[in-house]
């Protein structure tokens, strides 16, 4: 069963940060992917709801957490969330692809969907993955879409016959911090147990 945790804080320095393939990331490769970023960002332009899409976290996000076990180990339920058929299949409500840099998500990859608030409001939502570390996470961030600021860490650590799986989010909406936590949070946090729950339906058949 999926595990929630919230809560509400200001920056968090140095836990997350783009990893390039091989060693230890070099500089220009962080300067690298803070302009790939903000070119995605350019393509994607402004959401009517959203609008421009900050890059850099503001002083004021919510974080929630949501945990499961699954029934495979890390590298490989990283990999299924690497896949963009898996993205969608997860996803309750209709989402629809409108373009992708690639089919595998990678560091530096952008992926543009379309997908249906309270399956009624049509919302376009750009992501860019901005790191990477082999066969136990990755994390992508909003360039376009519904919130202001949303940055989205998929990690996995392996536990017995399986593995412990956790979406960490880090979002502001459109409507201020009060929104964010009275109603925000709770539709998401609804969002992604479900989305757990059917990558632990969709696990263990996997070939």
């Amino acid at each position: 069963m999926a595990e929630e945790k919230l809560s509400v804080g200001s920056h968090h320095q140095g836990l997350y940060r783009p990893i390039g393939w091989g060693e230890a990331l070099a500089t220009d490769s962080v300067s690298l992917i803070a302009e790939q970023k903000r070119s995605a960002r350019a393509y994607a332009g402004r959401s009517r709801i959203g609008g421009l899409a900050l890059l850099e976290e503001p002083d004021e996000v919510c974080e929630l957490r949501v945990e499961s076990w699954l029934p495979r180990p890390a590298d490989v339920v990283i990999d299924f969330c690497l896949q963009r058929q898996n993205f969608i299949a997860i996803m309750p409500g209709a989402m629809q692809v409108i373009w992708s840099s690639t089919e595998t998500g990678e560091l530096g990859g952008t992926y543009h969907f379309r997908w249906w608030l309270k399956n009624v409001v049509p919302v376009q939502w750009v992501a860019f993955i901005d790191s990477y570390r082999p066969g136990s996470g990755f994390s992508d961030q909003q360039v376009r879409g519904f919130f202001r600021y949303f940055h989205h860490t998929h990690t996995a650590v392996d536990d017995g016959a399986g593995s412990r799986y956790t979406d960490t989010l880090r979002f502001a909406g459109p409507f201020g911090a009060r929104v964010d936590r009275t109603l925000l949070v709770g539709q998401l946090r609804r969002t992604f147990e479900a989305r757990h729950q059917r990558m632990n339906r969709m696990l263990p058949v996997l070939p």
